[in-house]
């Protein structure tokens, strides 16, 4: 089992935004306690319950999300606050995460708790960050709508579509164990014994998902708000069943050759290749044509083969029967199950997100209520390290979270999203990134258009965004001294990373035998999108295409609707946080045990291990779990409703009774608190139709903005469904999401990037720009690894360096 985390304790007071987080940390072999009332966590009474038998211990959402951690019940009728229990778990622990504005629940703010124990962590996880004087409600849909991500997915003009297993739950739950990592690194070295607060928005921890279908240059270059279906699509086969596809201009040649084989007239030659750009026209496209055709001429699984001989990025587009029988999952032992005392009966389990560590991870069940009481709360002497009181209050006023993993060296190969916005999230918080790259062969993303809508190598905003505060190294790695120069640079390093297909990596000479050579306790971590192992391990990936394969578009959206999914990449931005968590982990064991390892973290698996609450449906009851359609188990009302103007939208989410009836005050239909089909939850479920109509009547005479506004103020969890220009300019919350940043070759341009979104309370966090290509060559040859000038010249005149 992963002993990564293991002698970290951390207390968890999440709801279900943040939940996720702690199963995380306890995956890596922390000590995550919940601290729990004498009715449990809330997690515990969410739907749907094993064998629809509501109990405490019966939540899928609580034995998905709380495995691996155990339980604490404190009894006390004061609350937390007047227990002496929880006053010494504060004092054991070394991290705290909490969903609600500090000292809500527990009577202590951060400097309460920091007078019990000096170097506790502690993030808060709220919907709209503790800036948000107003304390607004969010759930998953209404926070999907705030932070972007709902108005980028569904049909073109049809009704926005909240994801599946709520995505913006999940990027919080990912942002919380990252922003943990950091800082808990951040304490052990820079800020040796300092704690320190971390502000985490469920708002903008959706955000960072929109990064690439919403690029804010989008807007501030080219006045452009990207609209649904953003980057999502599902294309129906001959048998009604679908898949996801990508032609890209490099497999333009083996397209037309796969069309003429199945006997598809497309007219085109290989001169035609611009058709399948990504931003060339849809209109009478032939690309788009000949797709459909195909399409229209094959199954799913003879579209699929078809493909993959091509070497186009497809995948299938699979529900839950087909990926519990497919060998690609069954090979890779995706699935287990876990044995609950408790219930006495075992439970149908996904793989943990980090599974890919170099040890296994041990799956628990989730704890009974209070079942850890005696082992925690009657153990004796265990306390916080010994600290000095001066020394902390002076680390804790100097350092900046922008050096909070400073000294950590980690080369990177990784391009286009999901490595590159990973090892971005490690340099924005000091580590030394160095960007292997070519002018030969670029990053794809420097190919982006720049103000001009020219293709511009630096000033592209997406590229920006990911890269920023890196560096780059440009080196031929066709060449043996290029590829020498690259392992000195290694042997100097802590942590090397790429999201090449399987075997990519060692066939250019910079496999894990060969790097541990160069440095014994080195890290590697590959960024995979299908496994190793397997029929889909050298397929050609994309994050949407992921997506659909994982099963989380037949989890998402409107039955009447072609399986979508949502408008992103959206493994590309999962991935980044739990390759961040379990690299940070392995630094510390590293740094405990001495010993490096190979990481492989599969951005198709940890996809479908993210689907862990739906899954568990799954295998208890043997059917798929219905799509959504914008609705929820837990809330009636909740859906997304029309507003006053042509195609805006407004998220409403009604959990309790008194929020019912405070909404129907505001449509100025309180007859409807005395209508039996609405009094309780269950009876509005049972009457959702109706009563979608009665909410959707009111909201049309409604803008969406005040709406939202005028039921956040009497408790109602409301939001405009925001666009990028909304994001950008019109949300008081989110001005501090966005920074402007220049670039040399260009400095007169104002570059928008998205900030982080975990902020450590009492600092500006502010990010450098991203790197010209090769602009560090120079330095890092000659500084690091002490090149001559004599042999730098001739490095150039050979053309090694690039």
């Amino acid at each position: 089992m992963i002993r990564a985390l293991e002698g970290l304790r951390i207390l968890d007071l999440a709801d279900r935004s943040a939940a996720l987080g702690g199963r995380i940390l306890a995956d890596l072999g922390a000590e995550v306690v919940l601290v729990e009332g004498p009715s449990g966590n809330s997690i515990r009474h969410l739907a749907p319950f094993l064998d629809d038998e509501p109990g405490i211990e019966r939540s899928f959402h609580h034995q998905y999300l709380s495995a691996n951690k155990k339980s604490v019940r404190i009894e006390n009728s004061g609350g937390l606050l007047e227990s002496e229990a929880f006053r010494s778990l504060v004092a054991s622990a070394d991290l705290l995460i909490d969903c609600q504005r500090p000292g809500t629940r527990t009577g202590l703010d951060h400097a309460g708790l920091l007078e019990i124990n000096p170097t506790l962590v502690q993030i808060s996880v709220t919907p709209f960050g503790l800036s948000d004087e107003l304390g607004r409600k969010a759930n998953d849909l209404v926070a999907g709508a705030a932070g972007g991500l709902i108005w980028i997915s569904g049909e073109h003009r049809g009704v926005p579509v909240q994801g599946g297993a709520n995505p913006s739950y999940c990027m919080a739950g990912l942002a919380t164990a990252s922003a943990a990592v950091i800082a808990l690194h951040e304490r052990a070295g820079v800020r040796v014994g300092a704690g320190v607060h971390i502000d985490l928005s469920l708002q903008e921890a959706t955000m960072m998902a929109i990064m690439q279908t919403a690029t804010p240059t989008h807007w501030t270059w080219h006045e452009r708000i990207p609209r649904r279906p953003g980057l999502s699509g599902a294309l129906r086969c001959r048998d009604g069943r679908y898949v996801g596809l990508l032609v890209r201009p490099d497999r333009f040649k083996d397209f037309l050759a796969w069309c003429d084989r199945v006997g598809i007239d497309h007219g085109m030659t290989e001169a035609d290749w611009t058709w399948s750009r990504l931003d060339a026209p849809r209109k009478d496209n032939p690309v788009s044509e000949a797709i459909l055709a195909l399409a229209r001429a094959l199954v799913r699984d003879e579209f699929v083969t078809g493909a993959l001989e091509a070497d186009i990025v497809c995948m299938p587009v699979f529900d839950f029967d087909d990926v519990h029988g497919h060998d690609q999952f069954t090979q890779n032992d995706q699935f287990c199950q876990v044995e609950h005392v408790g219930l006495k009966r075992s439970l149908g389990f996904v793989q943990s997100p980090v599974a890919g560590m170099g040890e296994p991870v041990e799956l628990r069940s989730a704890p009974t209520l209070g079942e850890h009481n005696n082992e925690i709360l009657g153990e004796r002497g265990r306390s916080t390290r010994p600290t000095d009181p001066a020394s902390i209050a002076s680390s804790r006023a100097g350092t900046k979270p922008e050096e909070a993993l400073a000294g950590l060296r980690v080369v990177d190969f990784g391009w286009v999203l999901a490595g590159p916005i990973g090892s971005r999230l490690l340099a924005s918080f000091g580590a030394e990134v160095i960007r292997i790259e070519s002018t030969r062969k670029p990053d794809s993303m420097r190919s982006q258009i720049g103000p001009e809508g020219k293709p511009d190598p630096d000033l592209g905003g997406l590229f920006n965004s990911v890269n920023a505060g890196k560096k780059s190294l440009a080196v031929d790695l066709t060449t043996s001294t290029g590829r020498s120069l690259v392992q000195r640079l290694i042997a100097k390093s802590d942590v090397v990373l790429n999201n090449f297909r399987p075997g990519a990596l060692e066939r250019m000479g910079f496999g894990y035998e060969v790097l541990k050579e160069l440095k014994e306790d080195i890290i590697l971590l590959n960024l995979p999108g299908a496994h190793p192992k397997g029929p889909w391990a050298g397929r050609a990936s994309m994050g949407n295409i992921l997506m659909a394969a994982s099963g989380f578009n037949m989890l998402t959206g409107f039955d009447s609707e072609p399986p979508r999914g949502i408008g992103v990449a959206y493994p590309d931005f999962v991935s980044p946080h739990l390759m961040v968590s379990s690299l940070l982990a392995a630094v510390r064991e590293r740094d405990r045990m001495g010993r490096g390892q190979e990481i492989d973290a599969v951005q198709l698996s940890a996809t479908l291990s993210l689907l862990g609450v739906e899954w568990m449906q799954y295998d208890s009851t043997g059917r798929q779990p219905p799509r959504n359609s914008n609705r929820s188990a837990n809330y009636c009302p909740h859906g997304i409703y029309p507003s006053l103007d042509e195609d805006q939208w407004v998220a409403i989410a009604v959990a309790e009774d008194r929020e019912w009836q405070a909404l129907c005050e505001a449509m100025g239909r309180g007859e409807l608190v005395r209508d039996a089909r609405f009094d309780t939850l269950s009876a509005r479920k049972e009457n959702e139709e109706v009563l979608d109509e009665i909410v959707r009547t009111w909201t049309k005479t409604q803008d969406k903005r005040i709406c939202a506004e005028q039921l956040q103020k009497i408790g109602v969890a409301a939001s405009p469904v925001q666009d990028l220009r909304d994001l950008y300019e019109r949300d008081p919350q989110t001005r501090d999401h966005y920074q402007i940043v220049h670039q040399p070759t260009a400095p007169e341009i104002d570059v928008p990037i998205d900030r982080e979104p975990a902020r450590w309370m009492g600092f500006d966090h502010r990010l450098n720009r991203s790197p010209g290509i090769g602009e560090h060559t120079e330095e890092i040859l000659k500084g690091l690894l002490g090149v001559s000038d004599e042999e730098f010249i001739e490095l150039l005149v050979e053309g090694v360096l690039e």
